[in-house]
């Protein structure tokens, strides 16, 4: 093929074309990987919870960025209500941590440890708490301030004994940290208030029927199902980080186009009383083209392939030296990547496939 023969021309300029193309599909790879690693790690506490229903404050629709505030007392209230077998009580609280002379922020998550609802959705190193001064911590937080199972790490003028390592609560800016309810409310120094309840009701109750006892028995209050909460968190960490992720996306491609634009460009310039020759002995129709239709795909294909034999090194290498960047990766993602840079590789050669039009047989005679 003419097209082989041309990369073989040249070998040092379109291997370095197609390892520019490699590391445009790999930052792709990568920011969806985060995207999706974040999206993990953001929802799935309430992913993995077993609430039917939430109970928040008036204004309030998240957890992740939405400051709700209930009292203490409506516990009673709703564990009255027909239909209801259990209330817990949760406390999220922004607080700030100390560890061997190094300060940290941590989403510390207070719940009720005998019931254990509203706990870490996975343990994946330890135990859970079974005390007021014990702590259970993301394993990015962990990793990134070298702590292990048995240390103690300082709120306020108090040390916590870390007694479990967890997974799923890595929301990238900050981590979960789950501590006991008392703990919690003697940290913000509010015994009376939590910041939501999550309820769940005897099976084969009606949810529309609870979700109207709550409302006629208690004031302030606002109550989302499952689904319509985990949506609502969803919505709320895509607002906060899927525009700037694909804002740098698009970056990308188009970097990737103009560079296989340009590589083309020149191949045709450098090949263009090839081009003539061809076309005075009657080439047929396309012919030029899908030379260099092909000769992009190839590019591209040899780029792509760089990316995926250095993806997975490279997360692993990123995720050592900034524990916090959690990725998530799948095959569907990068059958989604390879599909995208192989329609880079054919818009690349609009502009030029115009310039070959433009070649006229008896160039060849100048």
């Amino acid at each position: 093929m003419y097209a082989f023969y041309i990369l073989k021309e040249h070998k040092v300029r379109y291997l370095l074309t197609a390892l520019g193309i490699s590391l445009c599909a790999l930052l792709m790879l990568f920011l969806i990987s985060i995207y999706k690693g974040v999206s993990y790690g953001s929802v799935e506490y309430v992913r993995s919870g077993n609430a039917d229903l939430w109970v928040l404050q008036k204004h309030a629709t998240n957890i992740l960025r939405s400051t709700s505030l209930l009292p203490s007392s409506y516990k009673e209230r709703l564990n009255k209500i027909q239909g209801v077998e259990s209330a817990s009580p949760v406390f999220f609280i922004l607080a700030s941590i100390k560890h061997k002379n190094r300060n940290g922020s941590l989403y510390l998550t207070g719940y009720d440890p005998k019931s254990g609802i509203g706990g870490p959705p996975e343990i994946i190193k330890g135990r859970n708490i079974l005390s007021d001064d014990e702590i259970v911590l993301d394993k990015a937080f962990a990793a990134k301030y070298e702590i292990k199972i048995g240390d103690k790490i300082q709120v306020r003028d108090d040390s916590l004994v870390v007694t479990g390592i967890c997974t799923g609560t890595n929301m990238f800016v900050i981590q979960y940290a789950f501590i006991s309810l008392k703990m919690a409310q003697y940290i913000i120094g509010y015994r009376l208030f939590v910041s939501c309840y999550q309820v769940h009701v005897i099976p084969g109750s009606n949810l529309e029927n609870i979700r109207s006892a709550i409302y006629s028995g208690l004031k302030n209050v606002v109550v989302f199902d499952k689904k319509t909460f985990l949506e609502n968190n969803l919505r709320e960490m895509e607002s906060g980080i899927l525009p700037l992720l694909f804002i740098i996306t698009i970056i990308s491609a188009i970097v990737l186009t103009a560079i296989l634009s340009l590589i083309l460009s020149i191949s045709i310039l450098e090949k263009h009383k090839d081009f003539a020759i061809m076309k005075a002995l009657g080439s047929p129709h396309g012919f030029i083209t899908g030379i260099v239709v092909r000769l992009s795909v190839m590019l591209s294909f040899a780029g792509l392939t760089f990316a995926l034999v250095l993806f997975f090194p490279m997360v692993s290498i990123v995720e050592r030296i900034s524990p916090e960047v959690s990725t998530k990766s799948s095959f569907s993602q990068i059958l989604v990547v390879s599909f995208g840079v192989l329609i880079i590789s054919i818009i690349s050669t609009i502009l030029p496939v115009r310039s070959i039009r433009k070649i006229y047989p008896l160039e060849i005679f100048k």
